[in-house]
């Protein structure tokens, strides 16, 4: 769980992010669901966009992404969201030192 803290300093990196995940009218299937597993892998804190074709609710999609993933929802702002995990990769810099 994040602290007020830990999502300030999370939202402050993430204005600066490309949107990496795109979820379209097909609303979030196995494959937008491997490529956030991919890209949080690899970046720890990713953004999607949500298509206004998208099927569902943008916290409804936020949160079924989150839980299929096991990752936060940092944000919903808009048509984005902001998602982190941290990651395991060897060498890794992690955003958030103090993240448990």
């Amino acid at each position: 769980m994040l602290t007020a803290q830990q999502r300030a300093k999370l939202r402050s990196i993430g204005s600066n992010l490309k949107d990496l995940v795109f979820v379209g009218k097909e609303g979030v299937t196995e494959n937008v669901i491997a490529q956030v597993d991919d890209n949080l892998y690899a970046h720890e804190l990713i953004k999607v966009k949500v298509q206004k074709t998208a099927p569902d609710d943008i916290r409804e999609i936020a949160n079924m992404i989150a839980e299929k993933c096991l990752c936060e929802v940092v944000s919903v702002i808009g048509s984005k969201i902001l998602l982190f995990k941290l990651t395991n990769k060897p060498k890794a810099i992690h955003l958030l030192d103090d993240y448990k």
